[in-house]
């Protein structure tokens, strides 16, 4: 893995990336709901000033108006606050845009906890399990902003629509520049048959180093998984994983409905079972705080990995 280098937002490297996009694929246009500058998408209203639309504060508006963009050959990229787009404008994802199954991309900031110091009512707690009970939705969830960029270069070639969950926190490269990413499959960035980590997200930085801890400090070689891909989820690497006898998942939204009950419905539909643990945000509303404060006192930074890790293996 690369370390802790080159950081950024993820709105930063996916801003960049929208230009490289533009300039290679006619189809694709921005659409936001007055978050231009907060997205970091200033650059790309000046560049393209006709491929850019800012509705307002209209999140509804902006997704049937997205759908509409879509319906006529366009690629639309959808900005603004995950929150928002999974509950405020659920109904029209899901019509507009899931059920004649356009390409339109929604990008959801604010996931989990990242923005913990804003409150309950910006916080993307539960959208997975929300977009990953509509029919249609692909979902995704990357590693560090560069993987975050890089999962929307791969959506060029996906029909249907996408939804990424993207945090607000400034994160160095987690991954090695260049690793590639693919809808439907996993990766497996650490070896190990002791026990597994499935994981997608910020979790994923906390995994590699709490599978680290586990090998110096008691020899364990246990396997990080990387799910970034969490609809469709790889299911066969999903069973590979359970094969190790011992699974922690941890993904930084609602444990109800999150990456473990996706992982969960997996293990239970093929009959196989093994010791297990799913960590995430609390079914609970928590305290205004700090995205690693509140990775730390609910149990799924690098610290809450190890435990939950250990327990298994004790």
């Amino acid at each position: 893995m690369a370390g802790n280098t080159d950081a950024t937002t993820a709105k930063e490297a996916i801003g960049a990336k929208m230009i490289e996009l533009a300039e290679t694929d006619e189809r694709v246009v921005v659409v936001n709901a007055d978050l231009t500058r907060s997205s970091a998408l200033d650059a790309f209203a000046e560049r393209f000033p006709t491929r850019c639309f800012n509705v307002g504060i209209a999140e509804q508006q902006m997704v049937s108006f997205a759908a509409g963009l879509a319906a006529e050959g366009f690629m639309p990229f959808c900005f603004t606050f995950g929150p928002f787009l999974s509950m405020r404008a659920i109904e029209q994802i899901r019509t507009d845009v899931c059920y004649p199954g356009l390409p339109v991309r929604f990008v959801g900031a604010n996931a989990g906890y990242s923005a913990g110091v804003m409150g309950a009512t910006h916080c993307a707690l539960e959208d997975v399990g929300i977009l990953c009970s509509i029919s249609g939705m692909t979902l995704a969830e990357g590693a560090d902003p560069y993987d975050a960029a890089a999962i929307l270069e791969a959506s060029l070639g996906l029909e249907g629509p996408l939804y990424l969950r993207t945090n607000r926190e400034k994160q160095g490269r987690v991954l090695d520049a260049g690793t590639p990413f693919e809808f439907g499959r996993a990766r497996v960035l650490c070896k190990g048959s002791d026990g597994a980590f499935l994981v997608s997200g910020p979790c994923v930085e906390a995994a590699l180093a709490a599978a680290e801890r586990l090998k110096q400090a008691r020899g364990a070689r246990v396997r990080v998984v990387d799910l970034a891909s969490v609809r469709p989820l790889d299911e066969r690497a999903v069973l590979d994983a359970v094969a190790c006898g011992r699974v922690v998942v941890a993904q930084d939204a609602n444990v109800r409905g999150g990456l473990g009950y996706q992982v969960a419905a997996v293990m239970a539909q093929a009959g196989v079972s093994c010791k297990f643990k799913m960590l995430g945000c609390p079914d609970k509303y928590v305290p205004i705080a700090t995205p690693g404060y509140l990775y730390h006192v609910n149990g799924y930074d690098a610290d809450g990995l190890t435990a939950a890790m250990e327990e298994l293996l004790d």
